[in-house]
């Protein structure tokens, strides 16, 4: 009895020997003791991140009212023409391209983290819209079938944005994204060649289009081709003038940007004279009947389950357009883009704005270029545009009955034809990686003959299939100890990028250098978190650097979201910053057998965005780089010099190790850091 009652108690003794040291448990105990502690804060933090208006706003200096003002009523001004032109790609009453357009532009100043992005109608929803309202229209009206689409677009951007899915887009990458926009950029500007001459019943493929319109050659219309080619003349002719001498005089590039507006003007203008007294109209006109802004309606419930899966296509391609968008001009005016943020902020206005009858919207690039040029200062400038898109609701709507249709042909025609990637560009691809090359001709042909949402799906099929192919038959490398060889000893030790402890490498790393080790291979999947990453974990340890390379630094920031969000990460991790700015970058690439298009162009980025924030002199070194890695970099123009061999100016140069990477010749880096102004932030 006493040996069962012993057996008995080792048995219980063991269990919860188990049940103390379950790593599980003990993560369940850590956060149920953590959560409550920390929940207030974490909660404020959240609702500040989502109304980023309550972090700028304070700060908002009203010497930039001038700069705000005009550029949003240059993005005013474009949406008209741009409203009414892709609204006619979605081939819904093109009245409703106006309804689209006011509100993204209104919650983006209290939802939105780009001062430049400007959301609304593009021309890649209008194509994605037009296909889901061709297949449903028989069953529903197009204005209801394209609110219905947007509405889904909008809950997706929330369920993304929410639960911070959006690294999942990132298995669409650069390749990929230029096919699927040239392939509809060609879908869309041929689709309107019907309508630039007078022709109907054009069919709906480009090569077909092209058949068609070549075999009816002798039945185009003479004053409507007058006016659709009269418009595209205008329309190049403006575009070479901004050009040539738009950074002369603000009126002259004002005027330029401002092209589509001024042929709308010229044209309607036109049409109203010539048509007015007629009975039979000499052209086609575009009939815009506005009564206000649209009442608030409803979705059917039934056509929602009809749209739910079709409008997958749409988001993703709004997404990724929207958030290229706004990192790109994020990047080059020097400030912070949130992109869960950005993906609430997509979510919240296409959910809103399908409740007023209109499509699905995302960023613009003519626009946020436009208003880049114009200097905003702050996403206040939306406030202007959608102001001055109710007043052409409400105002200026009557005039624009008489515009030409051949006249929005053309307009859609010139602005999407710049959409189509350039052929250099596409050569680039097949010159780093033939798999990516592989990756745009699919999306870009299967676009073209099957379809929009095939082409992307199958091009991201495609990607997957390849990756998993990649990391099936990767190739390790094996070395053995020779003998000879002897490891020192660590000193000091140091803190790779990115991880949570410190790490023994066996070299003594200087106060002034960091070792980025990169563990896998650096392409779409990971490329874009990995330098962001790597840049603030630098940014944690070492102090800004004033660069006088960068004017735009030195320039009051609207933005504080990245400051903010360092200084708090310092305060959680108990970091201290270094009294001493970073000389030295080394990039280990032990790990890395493989690269691609966008993990070259974010390191790349990486390079810039060091030198530009911590200053122009950081030397950026590698080591142990791998043959065909090195090859990458060398097809893509990066200039590389072996420390042994000739090195040109401006070279980043290659170790053959770490040690000798992170200490080989200093010197000049003390010279060049005499006179260095540091700031810590």
């Amino acid at each position: 009895m006493a040996a069962f009652s012993s057996n008995i108690e080792s048995k219980v003794e063991a269990v919860k020997e188990e049940l103390r040291t379950d790593p599980n448990l003990a993560r369940a105990k850590h956060y149920a003791r953590v959560i409550p502690e920390k929940f207030p804060s974490a909660a404020k933090q959240y609702l500040l991140d989502k109304l980023p208006i309550a972090q700028w706003l304070p700060r908002y200096s009203p010497s930039w009212l001038v700069s705000d003002f005009m550029g949003g009523l240059t993005i005013g001004v474009m949406l008209i023409p741009q409203g009414l032109s892709y609204a006619k790609i979605a081939t819904i009453p093109i009245e409703h391209g106006l309804y689209s357009s006011w509100l993204p532009a209104a919650i983006a100043v209290f939802l939105g983290t780009s001062k430049d992005l400007s959301t609304g109608p593009t021309s890649l929803m209008g194509l994605l819209t037009s296909e889901i309202v061709a297949d449903l229209k028989s069953e529903y009206s197009p204005v209801d079938i394209a609110a219905a689409t947007a509405f889904f677009v909008g809950i997706y951007g929330l369920v993304i944005g929410l639960l911070g899915l959006g690294f999942l887009l990132d298995y669409i990458s650069i390749p990929i994204l230029t096919g699927f926009i040239s392939a509809t950029a060609l879908t869309i500007g041929f689709g309107q060649v019907g309508s630039l001459v007078g022709l109907d019943n054009t069919p709906s493929t480009v090569f077909a289009i092209i058949g068609d319109v070549l075999r009816r050659l002798p039945k185009w219309d003479g004053p409507t081709s007058g006016i659709g080619f009269g418009t595209i003349a205008i329309l190049f002719l403006l575009e070479k003038i901004g050009k040539k001498w738009g950074k002369r005089h603000f009126m002259i590039q004002y005027v330029a940007s401002s092209r589509a507006i001024i042929v709308l003007v010229i044209f309607t203008l036109i049409s109203y004279l010539v048509n007015k007294d007629r009975d039979e109209l000499l052209w086609a006109i575009s009939k815009v009947d506005t009564n206000g802004i649209a009442q608030p309606k409803a979705h059917d419930s039934t056509l929602l389950t009809k749209v739910a899966a079709r409008a997958i296509a749409p988001f993703v391609a709004a997404s990724l357009e929207h958030q290229a968008v706004a990192r790109a001009f994020g990047r080059k005016n020097h400030y912070t883009v949130d992109q869960t943020q950005e993906f609430n902020y997509l979510g919240v206005t296409n959910l809103v704005n399908s409740f007023f009858g209109a499509m699905p919207v995302g960023g613009a690039m003519s626009r946020t270029a436009v208003n880049s040029e114009c200097n905003v200062r702050s996403p206040l400038n939306g406030v202007v545009t959608a102001g001055f898109i109710i007043l052409t609701i409400y105002v200026f709507s009557p005039a624009l009955y008489w515009l030409p249709k051949s006249t929005l042909a053309a307009i859609i025609i010139m602005a999407v034809i710049h959409l189509f990637g350039p052929f250099i560009l596409i050569y680039r691809y097949y010159r780093i990686s033939i798999a990516d090359y592989i990756a745009f001709n699919v999306a870009f042909f299967v676009t073209i003959f099957v379809g929009s949402e095939y082409g992307i799906a199958s091009a991201a099929g495609w990607a997957v299939v390849w990756t998993l192919l990649r990391s099936a038959f990767t190739k390790a490398q094996i070395s053995t100890n020779s003998g000879s060889g002897s490891r020192m000893n660590t000193s000091r030790p140091f803190t790779r990028a990115g991880a949570a402890e410190t790490e023994n490498v066996g070299i003594t790393i200087p106060e002034d250098t960091v070792v980025v080790a990169f563990q896998d291979s650096v392409f779409y999947p990971n490329a874009q978190r990995t330098k962001t990453q790597i840049l603030e974990s630098i940014q944690l340890v070492y102090p800004s650097v004033q660069n006088p390379n960068y004017r735009a630094d030195t320039a009051r920031s609207w933005s504080v979201a990245g400051e903010r969000r360092l200084e708090r990460l310092r305060k959680e991790r108990n970091i201290t910053m270094k009294d001493m700015p970073l000389s030295v970058v080394v990039w280990d690439f032990t790990m890395v057998p493989f690269i691609d298009v966008t993990g070259v162009t974010a390191l790349a980025e990486l390079k810039d965005d060091t030198r530009r924030q911590l200053g122009n002199f950081v030397e950026i070194r590698m080591v142990n780089m791998a043959p065909g890695v090195v090859k990458r970099f060398e097809r893509a123009k990066w200039q590389l010099a072996d420390v042994d061999g000739p090195q040109n100016e401006g070279a980043d140069i290659i170790y053959p190790s770490l040690e000798r990477a992170v200490w080989d010749d200093r010197e000049p880096l003390k010279e060049g850091l005499k006179g260095v102004v540091t700031e810590k932030i």
